[in-house]
């Protein structure tokens, strides 16, 4: 044989055959450097781990060569970037995109990219992405065939029992006449309507039920609302026919993806509610000539109210635009009684107060709310003149105080029923108001204290209410408890110059937010960046720079750093308010116990 005819590489005696073989048990025929099997597979050959271990560290060496040669301003900032994303609640952990999802200036974020880029902060620890096959996934659209049965009718009674009390006191949707109705002919395979609103409102209950007691399996909660899945899946025909009875399937919808580990599939079911509600006329009072009996307008207005409820409880967190104009809104509350007061013939009289005046309370916070998003985040009106943020900042704390004030009393709170909601609504508004935004981002040294008292207060509150197992949307909570520790360390780090603070008493609510956050993520697993980036800001104000300490003046910060979107020549002007923190605080109570001990 010639010899250029020969192989290149000869048989080793100390080789038997190549990594891959051996891990494969297939027979190497030792052709180096790529045996037979090898090539036809595509994968570079290896004669031993020793040389997998070499191409590794060749490939590690040529990302650092191409690292070093990115700017560091560039590098820092893409990877700052990349941490408020992770930290955001959306990066829509289980949405079926692989690409970021858009978080606005009402969400909280500016403070941290202040925070991160003061720091100098570049590295977060890696999480792992992976694909999420939860509930935007195909397979959750497969059909089950194992049968799904109601369980016994006392069982259910007291579901429906749980379900309406936390509906009663948070979003009124259906009735519970008709409820009970429905659970009567839920046993016949042929009411399907009836059938898929039990079954969902069976789900939601078992949720509810597993906020307050952990022992309660939500798995049950999953079999149900995958039975009444495959109903929707089977009979379109019959459930989603365009009218109410459609609008309150889809409600449902969204109250059980509220309650999951996973709701970023609520934010695509708000959205088919809020273009349905328009489309029936929702937002407006019927015309006279359609003559609607009292029950018929009523519900109108409940569902109306429902999804509206629902719509800015999520875009306030992501901070998000609204669908639904408040400007566009004229129809007015559901009338304030309980459900076997309304009538198809008139509303009855009731003697006592409602179980419903606590959640109609909510829907006037929940305009407030609104109101601040779209005053501190959006555009003005063409139409309107020049606008006074700061008086506009002082009449809103004031209808905040109010709208505390006048409270309607409930005389049987509870796990599914807390009062302790109300603080929470109202220093979440604050947090809110004071925090910078596009339009007034400036921090004065009143604003800093009071948003460091709030901050304080409300991670404490939180701490209390996760130990009372109070806390229902573990998403929210997780968002509202991360900004008030983002608001916290901020605070800190631009104290005003001469002032004391208890730093064990700051250190202490740092704790307890951390702990808290550690806590939540064992149910709400999608917060564990909101916590690894709390952790870092931590950190970072225990190793301040030289010669700096935590109570130096606060610099001024060019309005790029939080609002990028504001250009490179906006400043951001140092203005502070004549008012003091004793200002903001209500008369005569302790803020302590103001913040919320539940969530909102």
């Amino acid at each position: 044989m010639p010899p250029d005819s020969k192989r290149s590489n000869v048989r080793r005696s100390n080789v038997t055959a190549c990594a891959r073989c051996k891990s494969r048990k297939q027979r190497c025929d030792q052709n180096l450097p790529a045996c037979s099997n090898c090539e036809r597979a595509g994968v570079d050959y290896l004669k031993s781990l020793e040389d997998h271990v070499a191409q590794l560290e060749r490939q590690l060496q040529e990302y650092r060569t191409n690292d070093r040669q990115i700017p560091r301003n560039e590098a820092d900032t893409v990877t700052i970037e990349r941490i408020l994303e992770q930290a955001s609640f959306v990066a829509l952990p289980s949405s079926s995109f692989s690409n970021s999802r858009y978080m606005g200036t009402g969400s909280g974020l500016p403070l941290l990219r202040l925070l991160l880029f003061e720091d100098g902060t570049t590295t977060l620890p890696q999480q792992s992405v992976g694909s999420d096959l939860n509930s935007s996934s195909i397979v959750d659209l497969l059909q089950q065939d194992i049968p799904v049965q109601l369980p016994a009718h006392a069982t259910s009674i007291r579901l429906i029992d749980a379900y309406f009390e936390h509906c009663d006191f948070f979003v009124p949707i259906l009735y519970r006449n008709e409820v009970l109705r429905m659970l009567d002919e839920a046993a016949d395979d042929t009411k399907i309507r009836e059938r898929y609103k039990i079954f969902m409102i069976l789900a939601i209950s078992i949720q509810l039920l597993n906020r307050t007691d952990s022992s309660i399996p939500a798995s049950r909660a999953d079999t149900f609302f995958s039975f009444a899945k495959c109903l929707l899946l089977d009979n379109p025909a019959n459930l989603l026919t365009g009218d109410l009875e459609h609008l309150e399937n889809l409600l449902l919808l969204i109250q059980f993806s509220s309650f999951t580990s996973h709701p970023s599939v609520t934010w695509h079911y708000v959205g088919l509610a809020t273009r349905l509600a328009i489309d029936l006329g929702l937002h407006d009072e019927p015309p006279p000539h359609h003559q609607l009996d009292p029950l018929s307008l009523d519900r109108r207005k409940r569902l109306f109210w429902a999804t509206y409820t629902f719509e800015r409880n999520l875009c306030t967190v992501l901070g998000r635009p609204v669908s639904i104009a408040d400007e566009a809104i004229f129809v007015s509350l559901p009338v304030d009684v309980d459900d076997n007061y309304i009538t198809e013939d008139g509303i009855l009289p009731q003697p006592e107060s409602s179980r419903k005046a606590l959640a109609l309370h909510l829907i006037r916070y929940r305009q407030l709310e609104s109101e601040i998003m779209q005053v501190l985040h959006q555009k003005q009106p063409l139409i309107s003149m020049a606008f006074n943020y700061e008086l506009w900042r002082d009449d809103m704390r004031r209808r905040l105080y109010d709208w505390r004030a006048t409270m309607p009393l409930h005389q049987f709170p509870s796990q599914l029923a807390p009062m302790e909601i109300f603080d929470g609504c109202l220093y979440n508004s604050l947090l809110q108001l004071f925090s910078p935004s596009r339009h007034m981002p400036s921090i004065s040294s009143d604003d800093t204290i009071f948003l460091a008292d709030c901050a304080q207060g409300s991670i404490e509150a939180y701490r209390s209410s996760f130990r009372d197992g109070k806390l229902r949307f573990y998403w929210r909570t997780v968002h509202n408890l991360f900004r008030a520790g983002v608001a916290l360390v901020y605070s800190l780090k631009h104290w005003p110059t001469g002032l004391e603070y208890d730093g064990d008493s700051m250190q202490a609510s740092l704790t307890s937010c951390s702990s808290v956050l550690w806590g939540m993520v064992e149910r709400y697993p999608a917060g564990k960046h909101c916590r690894d980036t709390f952790d870092i800001l931590c950190r970072s104000l225990r190793r301040p720079a030289a010669g700096q300490d935590l109570q130096s003046q606060p610099q001024i910060h060019r309005g790029t750093d939080l609002f990028p979107m504001l250009g490179n020549d906006a400043i951001i002007p140092a203005d502070p308010s004549s008012l003091t923190a004793d200002h903001f605080m209500l008369p005569n109570l302790n803020v302590q116990y103001l913040f919320p001990r539940g969530e909102s």
